[in-house]
């Protein structure tokens, strides 16, 4: 069985653009996991805008949304797959302050941040409670509640024996940090929130997000065998990200930063 993810967008916080982000690129967080015959969609930052055509000819496509904080759902209004007749996007969310997946999704897309609803979408939007666990076709689905203001859900998606998992917005206090490092044992690819450098982190301990020095201590814990950082600071730019992969990589050649198209075959 062939698995891959797909790198849509790896930026957090507002999407930005200009030549000094050309190589990491500037859309916010999406990422597509595909196993053979079956796909699923993490995250609907403005990289859900980049789906590969592979993607939209399928005539359904489940979104595991992590959390409902801008810059990871608003690629939804715009979708080009949403934009298709005959086309449907199951949305699986968690609660998230008393709101369901649709009243979620709905607070973008309404008057007065946006003109129509998802109802008006050419698309079949359905949306759906995000249960601890779930079978998307071939594909299994564990949930885990992580550290972020509001909440988050970790995924780890399974098939064929390879294992991913998907960290984003994550706060690795010492408990978390033992939770998701159990959680994410022995996958093959762990995707995990790097924003800031440990200085930045100690500025902003409240903000939801992790060091990239964290992650990497958090990789080596987990035995995960990859390591991709996501959620990259909207101002860090590509020489900036290249000189912090180059130094960790020293220590660890399996560490390295997500880059926005990247195709990682597992």
């Amino acid at each position: 069985m062939a698995l891959s993810v797909t790198i849509l967008g790896a930026r957090g916080s507002v999407p930005v653009s200009g030549a000094q982000f050309s190589r990491y690129g500037g859309a916010t967080t999406c990422a597509l996991f595909e196993a053979d015959g079956d796909a699923v969609v993490l995250d609907a930052g403005s990289g859900l805008l980049f789906l590969p055509p592979e993607a939209m000819e399928r005539p359904s496509l489940p979104l595991l949304l992590s959390h409902p904080h801008a810059d990871h759902l608003l690629g939804l209004p715009m979708c080009p797959y949403v934009m298709l007749p005959g086309r449907r996007l199951d949305v699986y969310a968690a609660e998230r302050g008393g709101l369901d997946a649709r009243a979620q999704a709905g607070r973008l897309l309404s008057p007065p941040l946006w003109p129509v609803g998802t109802e008006a979408l050419p698309a079949e939007i359905r949306f759906h409670a995000l249960p601890r666990t779930l079978r998307l076709g071939a594909v299994g689905v564990d949930v885990l509640e992580g550290e972020h203001p509001g909440g988050v859900s970790v995924f780890r998606l399974e098939a064929d024996g390879k294992s991913v998992v998907f960290a984003t917005d994550v706060t690795l206090g010492e408990a978390f940090a033992a939770r998701l490092a159990a959680f994410a044992r022995d996958c093959d690819l762990l995707l995990c929130d790097g924003q800031y450098t440990d200085e930045e982190w100690a500025r902003f301990p409240g903000f939801g997000h992790s060091s990239w020095n964290a992650e990497k201590k958090k990789k080596k814990k987990c035995g995960a065998k990859r390591l991709r950082i996501i959620h990259h600071a909207p101002f860090r730019t590509d020489g900036e990200l290249d000189a912090a992969a180059a130094a960790l990589r020293e220590t660890d050649p399996n560490f390295d930063f997500a880059r926005e198209g990247e195709r990682i075959s597992l």
